[in-house]
């Protein structure tokens, strides 16, 4: 038989031992080619200055970043094509026996593995493809550009970069295919799965020991973190301090726990000798112990994946749904009252030589008062727990507008209008820093005195409106909507000036001129414009979540690819052990339900503690975001981590799967004796 036929038949013979190595080669490329076509979509030309140099980072940052996912995915190649050849050490074995030069053999297996690898080139190309427009969409939708800019794309960059890259790591796999083939011993492959693992101690008492101090130096790692923070400091090394505790408890933990789990078991004759019991565990602990490395290698991976993508993608959901609420007007500008005094915005602009009635086809000013009482008065009785950046709101006065300035906001807006009956009053709040103590203080208060009129509750829900613009979103933080009559009484603290562009209008030549109005400091007016902020703040948030699902995604496929790899090679080394099990009496069922057992810890053993270690820094990160960007992410966080668990599982689901077919192929079918 020719080279050329004895490939193509091996490899339709294998194709169920090249599934998971072909899908997983197939997702990297197709996400590799995707993320790296992100800088051709043309769509992005039209960014403005702001957000096109953050585009441009976005695509160096990508770019930088695949060359470590290049070097990562390369791992995750030559690994699980090690376990594909260590899986086919009979078949080499026979080959040879047939008198088949060592050097023939090498170059057959090589040109194997390049023919799956062209394969899944070809697949995962046009997979990424198609991923690169809906990625191309996500990133519009971010970067805040008009979908009807979209242009369908191939990326001569990205399929440059992807062929090179695939064709490095190719090449790497065919000689190191070349070299173990070479100095492979024919003996080794008749024998090798006869030999049993170098499992270690399992059950004896310096692993029983190495628990306790790998389960303090975990708590020691978290104790750090919560006190000192989890981001690095030059003021002490802290951070590093605990990055070294978790490292080396996590090790200690995967190398110690196979005794404890032993230990426990033990201690339950009922569960330890019942069945399978003892099999299943000392193949579980036996799992543990010998990939203790890889286990805390993907540990680690899981958890910054899970971090990475649980608050990047969170970040990305809740701007979203925050862009266009958060930006009612083109451009507002605020002076204040007691810099600047109660003056016309739009005369004042004028002066400074900003017509704004050659840009605005709407305008409109409004103001904004103080109360007679401070929101520590407004949320009395309640228990307090407000974000840092809002540490003085207790003792600032309620901010108050008349019902006909709100009215004249939401007028702008193209939104209808409030009624609010003389003596009655309402509450507008958009911020989630505060939005609970309004609603409580709403619900708590049926009257208010205001200017000292008594004013009744004209209504039990609170309003969400943004009838100005800040630079940090939705911000407010509970405005009191009162009639005219008593906004008059109160103090005046801003002049909001409310704009809505011409069509056409050039929003950079406004932003050039707005500049030196908000850079001066003799004044009290200060700007807000639509277009920065778009580039400012949700170019920022484009930029960081990219970056952490680029990274997040990757690694998530190479840690269940590892984990399957290494389930599905251990257990063809094994998979007599299992049949000798049936000749022993075991039925087929009892079988069954141990490899699934074992399959499971050994997926869920380093998930439980990578979702353990993420449940306390994921924390510590939305904290920081809320507290930086001032929104409310955390509820978008379990969806997130749903969709990981879904491609996890997924892997989890396949190597079950292929496991159990080899064992079924090991084992006596059903009515034969």
């Amino acid at each position: 038989m020719n080279a050329c036929k004895l490939i193509f038949r091996s490899v339709r013979r294998h194709i169920r031992d090249y599934l998971l190595y072909f899908l997983t080669l197939t997702l990297c490329i197709s996400l590799f080619y995707a993320f790296n076509a992100l800088s051709d979509q043309p769509a992005f030309v039209q960014l403005d200055s702001t957000r096109a140099l953050l585009y441009e980072q976005l695509g160096i940052a990508i770019s930088t970043l695949s060359v470590v996912i290049a070097a990562v995915l390369a791992f995750l190649i030559v690994y699980a094509n090690g376990f594909l050849l260590r899986r086919r050490k009979r078949e080499l074995g026979i080959y040879m026996l047939s008198g088949m030069k060592q050097g023939r053999l090498a170059c057959i297996f090589a040109a194997e593995a390049l023919l799956v690898g062209l394969w899944a080139l070809g697949l995962g190309l046009a997979l990424g493809v198609a991923l690169s427009q809906g990625l191309s969409l996500i990133a519009l939708r971010l970067f805040a550009v008009e979908l009807s800019e979209f242009a369908f794309v191939l990326s001569p960059g990205a399929l440059n970069r992807t062929l090179l890259c695939f064709a490095v790591i190719f090449l790497l796999v065919t000689l190191l295919n070349i070299r173990s083939v070479a100095r492979v011993r024919l003996i080794d492959l008749f024998t090798a799965e006869r030999r049993n693992e170098a499992a270690g101690q399992l059950d004896g008492p310096l692993p029983r020991l190495l628990f306790p101090l790998a389960l303090c130096l975990i708590a020691g790692a978290f104790f750090l973190f919560s006190r000192h923070g989890i981001l690095p400091s030059r003021d002490n090394h802290a951070f590093e301090t605990a990055c070294f505790c978790l490292i080396a408890g996590t090790l200690l933990f995967f190398q110690s726990v196979p005794a404890v789990l032993i230990s426990l078991v033990r201690a339950q004759p009922s569960l330890y000798l019942r069945g399978l019991g003892a099999f299943l565990v000392r193949q579980i602990a036996s799992r543990l112990r010998t990939n203790c490395l890889a286990m805390s290698a993907v540990c680690g991976l899981l958890t910054v994946t899970l971090c990475a993508v649980c608050v990047g993608v969170s970040t990305a959901m809740a701007m979203n749904a925050l862009s266009q609420s958060s930006t009612p007007y083109d451009l507002n500008v605020i002076s204040d009252v007691d810099m600047d005094g109660d003056t016309d915005i739009a005369q004042f602009l004028s002066t400074q030589g900003i017509d704004m009635a050659d840009y605005a086809q709407e305008m409109e000013q409004i103001s904004l008062y103080e109360a007679d009482f401070t929101y520590a008065d407004l949320f009395a009785g309640q228990d307090l727990r407000l974000w840092s950046f809002d540490s003085a709101l207790p003792t600032l006065p309620v901010s108050v507008i008349s019902v006909t300035d709100f009215n004249r906001a939401l007028a702008i807006q193209g939104r209808p209008a409030i009624a609010l009956e003389e003596g009655t009053f309402r509450i507008n709040c958009n911020y989630e820093g505060t939005l609970a103590y309004v609603e409580a203080a709403l619900a708590a208060n049926d009257m208010l005195t205001v200017a000292g009129i008594p004013l009744r509750r004209a209504c039990e829900e609170t309003l969400h409106e943004t009838y100005y613009m800040t630079s940090v979103g939705n911000n407010d933080r509970g405005t009191l909507i009162v009639p005219d009559a008593i906004a008059a009484r109160l103090t005046k603290d801003v002049n909001v000036l409310l704009v809505q562009y011409k069509p056409q209008t050039d929003t950079d030549h406004v932003l050039a001129q707005m500049i030196p109005i908000g850079l001066d400091d003799a004044h009290g007016y200060r700007y807000t414009e639509k277009n920065m902020m778009y580039g400012m703040y949700y170019g920022v948030n484009a930029f960081m979540s990219f970056l952490c699902c680029y990274v997040g995604v990757v690694f998530l496929l190479v840690c269940a690819a590892l984990l399957a790899a290494k389930q599905l090679t251990d257990l063809a080394d094994s998979a007599p052990r299992y049949a000798l099990l049936q000749k022993l009496g075991a039925g087929r069922r009892q079988i069954r339900r141990a490899l699934l057992a074992q399959t499971s810890v050994f997926f869920a053993a380093p998930l439980a503690v990578a979702c353990l270690f993420s449940s306390f820094l994921i924390r510590e990160l939305l904290a920081l975001v809320e507290e930086f960007m001032h929104l409310h992410i955390s509820t978008h966080v379990l969806f997130t981590a749903g969709l990981l668990l879904f491609l996890y599982g997924g892997y989890f689901l396949a190597a079950y799967l292929s496991c159990r077919r080899m064992i079924e192929e090991q084992m006596t079918p059903p009515g034969r004796a």
